[in-house]
């Protein structure tokens, strides 16, 4: 995709998401230490499938052997999946509470890369990084410090609350 196509569509996406706080940093992805500065938590997220149409798979972290994801199957930070063609997942998140709804769609896969909360001070940061295919999101309204972010080979979206899709084409 051309840089100027690029352009448009960021600026495309600001004007429909004009409701939200929303960045983005395009042509390069920014190191940990470059991205807006989530507060590091000990507790580990999860994210409950919620429905499958056709097959997907999941990985989890460190781990390169892909198995067969199931509904009501439970994932957690640094977990990866990837959907097969003609094929959905459906998950729920939830930190200290429901944080998204999530549609992986049809061959896209992507990563938990970060995905925690902290209860008692209200904190939840979740990354996903989205290496192919198509993912929509609907974020709920984030409170205080807590970040909700979702990047991809050239652009990180910090999101505050809305609903949205991201999608990366196959190099």
């Amino acid at each position: 995709m051309s840089l100027i196509k690029k352009q448009l569509l960021l600026i495309l996406i600001g004007f429909a998401l004009c409701a939200s706080s929303i960045y983005a940093v395009d042509n390069k992805v920014p190191e940990a230490s470059e991205a807006k500065t989530a507060v590091k938590l000990d507790i580990s997220s999860t994210a409950k499938v919620t429905n499958i149409i056709g097959e997907a798979k999941y990985a989890k972290k460190g781990q390169s052997d892909w198995q067969i994801l199931e509904k009501d199957m439970t994932l957690a930070e640094g977990d990866s999946i990837r959907t097969a063609p003609n094929s959905i997942v459906t998950l729920e998140l939830y930190g200290s509470a429901k944080t998204a709804d999530l549609v992986v769609k049809s061959e896209s896969e992507f990563t938990l890369q970060t995905f925690s909360h902290d209860a008692g001070k209200k904190i939840e940061n979740t990354l996903l990084s989205i290496q192919a295919g198509s993912v929509l999101v609907k974020a709920q309204k984030l409170v205080g410090r807590s970040t909700f972010q979702v990047k991809t080979p050239t652009s990180i979206v910090g999101i505050r609350g809305t609903t949205f899709e991201v999608q990366v084409e196959k190099s």
